[in-house]
């Protein structure tokens, strides 16, 4: 016996141990329900009252598990349809909530921001794809409503920096030392439309992408 148990020790060692599923299926639930059935006590059986409970929960778990997987297949469907209305968005100028800002030579994509109230003072931070900061644009006093912003291109020193994407950050106070949080939206024409977990990523000529979600206006 000694000899056996050792073997069988040795095997199960070897053996790729197997992990319990955390969630009781379908089959799970069956195969306990008929266990129960299989030892029950012959002298005292089971009540049927708890046995018809039981069969109504199996009952449910089945409905359940169905609507999960309907849920999961009309969810993909309209994904799939979101997309495809999505690319009808191609070749067209939009606006979009967003702060990144593209640089090519001296071509350099503006930002649109909005103060819900008016600033004694406003900083616009410019960092780069590291994000490190690398200027600092002081706008001075700004009254609510919005305002185009475009960035010279410069960093701290006045030099040209390297052609690429940056992102734009804006600090902001009130006269009474209030901060104020503005939006930014960013503009450009769609060249592409890109899917990834499950949302559609408009991808602008510059190479920017923005979420369709973010879109708030079509331009052209």
């Amino acid at each position: 016996m000694i000899e056996a148990t050792t073997y069988l020790n040795s095997v199960n060692k070897n053996a790729e141990p197997k992990i319990p599923s955390k969630d009781l299926n379908k089959d799970a639930f069956l195969k306990l329900f008929v266990t129960q059935l299989t030892n029950q006590d012959p002298v005292n059986p089971m009540d049927n009252k708890e046995q018809l409970a039981q069969l109504a929960q199996f009952s449910t778990v089945e409905r359940l598990t169905n609507i999960s997987k309907a849920m999961e297949g009309l969810t993909e469907s309209v994904n799939e349809l979101k997309g495809l209305n999505a690319t009808g968005y191609i070749g067209k100028s939009v606006m979009a909530k967003g702060f990144a800002v593209s640089k090519k030579g001296s071509e350099i994509s503006s930002v649109n921001i909005s103060f819900p109230a008016t600033c004694k003072f406003v900083y616009v931070d410019i960092y780069d794809k590291d994000g490190a900061l690398i200027r600092s644009d002081e706008l001075g006093g700004m009254n609510a409503g919005k305002v185009d912003y475009k960035w010279d291109g410069k960093d701290k020193d006045g030099n040209a920096v390297e052609d690429g994407q940056y992102n734009i950050a804006v600090r902001a106070e009130t006269p009474k030392g209030k901060k104020v949080l503005a939006s930014t939206e960013i503009s450009g024409k769609i060249k592409a439309v890109n899917m990834a977990g499950g949302q559609n990523i408009l991808e602008l000529e510059d190479g920017r992408k923005v979420l369709l979600s973010n879109v708030t206006r079509v331009v052209a």
